[in-house]
């Protein structure tokens, strides 16, 4: 159960972490990420999330413990979503990307 509990936090937390990158990368718009800001980097790194989140649920098997499962995956969502809450209007990445800083002083 204890393997159940936490794939499935992980789950939860990876929708929720991917779902603004990939809104925002679909309709044009950019989200701060590591790697660069783009739609299409958004996207991906959105898809990304999705994907992990996927591998993470099949091998939680839910099946054999749902409550613990699904709210083990209620939680992670709500953490990512209070973690982004508090952070993104602050701008977290502060207009670095993964391979230099961007309007460097």
């Amino acid at each position: 159960m204890l393997t159940t509990v936490l794939l499935a936090l992980v789950a939860g937390f990876f929708v929720g972490n991917g779902l603004p990158y990939y809104m925002l990368g679909s309709t044009g718009k950019t989200n701060p990420t590591p790697f660069g800001q783009s739609a299409a980097v958004n996207v991906v790194v959105g898809w990304v999330a999705f994907v992990i989140a996927a591998i993470c649920w099949q091998y939680a098997h839910v099946s054999g413990h749902p409550l613990a499962g699904y709210a083990a995956a209620a939680v992670g969502l709500l953490a990512v979503g209070i973690i982004h809450a508090r952070n993104w209007h602050n701008n977290p990445w502060r207009d670095r990307t993964l391979f230099h800083r961007k309007n460097a002083s």
